[in-house]
């Protein structure tokens, strides 16, 4: 409307091309400064979402950092695998071919890894060898005062990063070093000199109360032969603890 009384008045055109621009650089003044309260009000909010988005993640990875499992300093990755579980206790007696009671000389950090790889790079197996002093031999023979244990867990690089963390089959937890324990081992096939804990973790009993890892298995089938053992085998246990 206004551009309209502009072209028709060309006497007036100095002053009302003027007030036109007064009041367009004013319009425009108004409208540079609510963009820019506009944007700022943005942008703050951008800012205090982004604080927030980055808070929650901080949170999330505090929540994830406290569920992580660690032993030894090491990130624990379990995997999966088929176990032969014993029924009872004289099941696990006769598929052992020594029973002994003694204590690990070496963390799993200080045991030997003996680990297998494919073409491709990936563990196809990992476990530790072990030493553990015998105390007391309760079934078969050791020639030594050592045996060598071979234990489903080792220390791993990743194939890509060289990041090392604790491989562990299924819920088997490391031998604590100089904890007592009663084992029942099998011997390892092809001429190993390694022993095995029969059923990866249902051979292995912390007897002198440092290794709490060991409450971690929930396995029910594992908590009652546990249980049975050091009732059937208490009073040897007692002699060996005292000793």
């Amino acid at each position: 409307m206004w551009i309209k009384k502009f072209d028709l008045d060309p006497q007036c055109r100095g002053i009302r091309y003027s007030k036109f621009k007064s009041e367009m650089g004013e319009l425009m003044k108004k409208r540079i400064y609510f963009t820019t309260i506009v944007a700022i009000a943005v942008f703050g909010a951008g800012l205090v979402t982004a604080n927030n988005t980055t808070n929650s993640l901080a949170q999330s990875t505090e929540k994830v950092s406290a569920n992580t499992e660690i032993v030894e300093g090491l990130t624990v990755t379990r995997t999966e695998g088929s176990i032969i579980v014993p029924k009872d206790v004289e099941d696990l007696i006769a598929k052992s071919d020594i029973i002994a009671i003694g204590k690990p000389t070496q963390s799993i950090a200080e045991s030997t890894p003996l680990i297998q790889r494919d073409f491709g790079g990936y563990v196809t197996e990992a476990i530790s060898q072990t030493k553990f002093k015998v105390q007391r031999v309760l079934k078969g023979a050791s020639y030594s005062d050592t045996l060598l244990i071979g234990q489903q867990a080792a220390i791993v690089a990743d194939r890509i990063t060289g990041k090392s963390s604790l491989q562990v089959l299924d819920d088997y937890q490391p031998l604590v070093k100089n904890a007592k324990y009663i084992l029942f081992l099998k011997k390892g096939l092809n001429g190993s000199p390694l022993y095995f804990p029969v059923g990866v973790y249902y051979g292995k009993f912390n007897i002198d109360g440092t290794d709490q890892a060991e409450n971690k298995i929930e396995n029910s089938d594992f908590k009652l032969i546990r249980k049975d053992v050091i009732e059937r085998f208490k009073e040897v246990i007692d002699q060996t603890l005292a000793s």
